[in-house]
């Protein structure tokens, strides 16, 4: 292998500033947000199923609309979830600083 010498001068700041996250809420929140994708994904085939029989002139089943707010009310529940434990899992900066 070859071996290569190289003069490197590096700057940096006199202090760097880490934020720390607390990894349970974290874990949490990316659970919350798979189901949100998976609600969003189920909610976009029923949305489309729906709006080609609504092209097509025949009637919607009614187990398809109810499913459809199910999924759009499990969106906006996971979304809502996943903002608060995302917030919650960012550490708290000390004021007293």
């Amino acid at each position: 292998m070859a071996k290569l010498n190289v003069k490197t001068e590096v700057e940096g700041p006199d202090e760097i500033k880490i934020n720390l996250v607390r990894e349970d809420y974290l874990e949490t929140s990316n659970t919350f947000r798979i189901f949100f994708e998976i609600c969003l994904a189920i909610a976009g085939a029923i949305l489309g199923n729906v709006l080609s029989l609504v092209g097509e002139n025949k009637t919607v089943p009614f187990l398809n609309l109810i499913f459809l707010l199910v999924m759009i009310a499990g969106c906006i529940s996971f979304l809502i979830m996943t903002r608060i434990n995302y917030k919650k899992a960012k550490s708290q900066v000390d004021s007293t600083e």
